[in-house]
């Protein structure tokens, strides 16, 4: 019988000719007027065959496309999971920092300065590209992270889901010498006064605005973790919901220093997940190593913190594949006594199974397979697998729908 994980090293090692597979970043040029005098970095992990996602990484101060791409560890799960990454990079005679510019005017708006030359390159990308139009993420740290907001803002239509890593909102300064103010913290709007800058850039838009993820420092120096609460008011905002949390987690996955807040839309559905990350200040949440689940490399703006936050943005996209599905019957009735769910064993794991409110568990906690009860509720059952050398599997899922009557 062949490993259920064989397929997966296979096509992490795979180089299809095609494709001009590459283990480095590219430039390619030209890809357009490119009214902010960027360059377009790009990685093609060399084994996608359909239309795949593409996610846009904006690096912070100081950094290259290049560092970025060694430190969040983006490339490595490319390559595992099948999609494309967009390194837009900064040049030094637009900023002697490196920084994107998200604090001037004229890079704040739709198809004009950085934004547009951005633009361009994802323009370009899908023309030339196997991608998937729907499918289309970005995220960036510091500086990045500010520009992420601006690309949202300015481009609601084009992005499923975003994130900001030490960010902030979208025009908390429109000029250099407002920029300090705001990285201190010192900016502060109501939700309605936050939302409405982004719906003056898009009048007469009636779709869906991408849905955030951020991630901040809970001692960061550089920008003041307010920052991440006015980012909050101001997404929440253009989702038509309130400012109060729905979830609330403490401990997420039981690490002591991650603190996940959720906040959802009036069909509760989730539209901002915040990670507050204790202890660590300006910089990149990692969990290096070898795993699947793990990578990156610490440096400057990168630090071992056992929580890949790269990782988790990914599953917060979407674009995380299970290692497997789970068996079972996805439709049930209420009531329903000793359902029988499995994934294909490995010796030597473990397994951690998670319940929806209203299922319980009878027996088969810690192996492959397991039998639980259901009441009336339906939701997401959960597993995840730590193999005997100690890696945690990517989390496979199964929506398990509760009919009331036949």
């Amino acid at each position: 019988m062949i490993n259920k994980h064989f397929f997966r090293v296979v096509i992490s090692l795979l180089c299809i000719s095609g494709v001009n597979a590459q283990d480095d970043l590219i430039q390619i040029r030209p890809f357009g007027s490119n009214p902010g005098n960027l360059k377009l970095m790009f990685y093609d992990p060399g084994n996608i065959s359909e239309p795949a996602p593409l996610v846009v990484v904006l690096h912070g101060c100081t950094q290259t496309a290049r560092s970025c791409a060694e430190q969040s560890g983006w490339n490595k799960l490319a390559k595992l999971h099948q999609f494309y990454v967009l390194y837009p990079e900064q040049i030094m005679i637009n900023n002697p920092e490196n920084c994107f510019n998200w604090y001037r005017a004229a890079d704040q708006s739709r198809n004009k300065g950085e934004p547009g030359s951005i633009m361009q390159m994802i323009t370009h990308l899908k023309k030339n590209k196997n991608i998937d139009s729907a499918r289309i993420y970005i995220i960036g740290l510091s500086a990045g992270g500010a520009m992420s907001s601006i690309m949202m803002a300015v481009y609601p239509e084009v992005f499923d889901k975003g994130g900001v890593m030490a960010g902030g909102p979208y025009k908390s300064a429109e000029s250099f010498m407002k920029a300090g103010q705001a990285m201190m913290g010192m900016v502060s709007r109501s939700p309605e006064d936050w939302g409405n800058l982004i719906r003056e850039q898009n009048p007469g838009y009636k779709g869906l605005y991408p849905e955030l993820v951020i991630f901040h420092g809970g001692i960061d120096p550089v920008v003041s973790m307010n920052n991440a609460n006015q980012l909050i008011k101001q997404w929440v905002n253009v989702h038509e919901t309130d400012y109060e949390e729905d979830e609330h987690y403490a401990r997420f996955g039981n690490h002591e220093d991650i603190e996940l807040t959720i906040y959802k839309n009036k069909k509760q559905e989730e539209v901002v997940r915040y990670f507050r990350i204790k202890g660590i200040g300006h910089t990149l949440p990692l969990d290096t190593g070898t795993c699947s689940t793990q990578g990156g490399k610490t440096g400057m703006f990168a630090i071992q913190k056992k929580f890949h936050s790269t990782f988790w943005a990914a599953s917060f996209f979407g674009i995380i594949q299970p290692p497997y599905p789970i068996s079972g019957s996805a439709s049930v009735m209420a009531d329903a006594k000793n359902l029988m769910y499995a994934v294909p064993p490995t010796k030597g794991s473990t397994y951690t199974w998670k319940m929806p409110a209203g299922m319980w568990i009878k027996s088969g906690q810690n192996g492959p397979n397991i039998a639980i009860d259901v009441d009336h509720q339906s939701g997401y059952l959960e597993v995840i697998e730590t193999t005997n050398n100690g890696c945690r599997l990517e989390p496979s899922k199964l929506w398990i729908e509760v009919k009331t009557e036949k």
